[in-house]
């Protein structure tokens, strides 16, 4: 009776023993398909859409601005999306629809700030008693939430008939106010005598 008790106890402990080794294997197996999928995540981008149309709109539905690109690309590994030749115009009733144009945009934080590149070009078309204004800079930076657009390139304003030029730039879409940072050289043309 004794050898079927230690036989009993020698094939539990087998049994055990087989299913540990089971389990780290196991255990192995899945850690390594996680390092191949997560290289496959660095490897490029998750989505890529050609010909891009995109609304946005405020938490009460309506629309707060469309963005159109050639290309964009999104990597979820760390939530940025790329545009090629990005075309952005606000869509709130209350205010001027404002346009944004570049070569290239990027999006962060949850695509609320946009980093654009090569010939931004920022219009607002003329409304109440304020005249259509122009901004041109290298490049600029979009905060969404806060509808405000900086840069701390070269920028050139052309507001109406007058230009100004200088080195840096915030503009408020909340108040259309325009601050040039440094260097600025204003022209203001000459009212014609009548």
């Amino acid at each position: 009776m004794r050898t079927a008790e230690w036989g009993g106890h020698v094939i539990s402990i087998v049994f055990f023993a087989i299913l540990a080794v089971a389990s780290w294997g196991l255990s192995e197996v899945l850690q390594r398909g996680k390092i191949s999928e997560n290289s496959g995540l660095a490897s490029g981008p998750n989505a890529v859409i050609d010909q891009a149309r995109i609304v946005r709109s405020d938490a009460l539905g309506r629309p707060h601005y469309r963005i159109e690109a050639a290309r964009i690309t999104h990597s979820d590994r760390d939530d940025r999306s790329v545009f090629i030749q990005p075309f952005m115009v606000s869509l709130a009733p209350n205010k001027p629809a404002t346009s944004v144009r570049a070569n290239t945009a990027s999006a962060t934080r949850n695509q609320n700030q946009i980093d654009l590149s090569g010939d931004v070009l920022i219009t607002r078309p003329a409304f109440a008693d304020q005249p259509a204004a122009k901004i041109a800079t290298p490049r600029a930076t979009l905060l969404i939430k806060e509808e405000r657009a900086t840069t701390d390139a070269p920028v050139f304003v052309q507001r109406g008939g007058a230009t100004l030029q200088g080195v840096g730039m915030t503009f408020d879409q909340k108040t259309q106010r325009i601050d040039i940072t440094s260097e600025s050289r204003m022209v203001v043309p000459r009212e014609k005598n009548r």
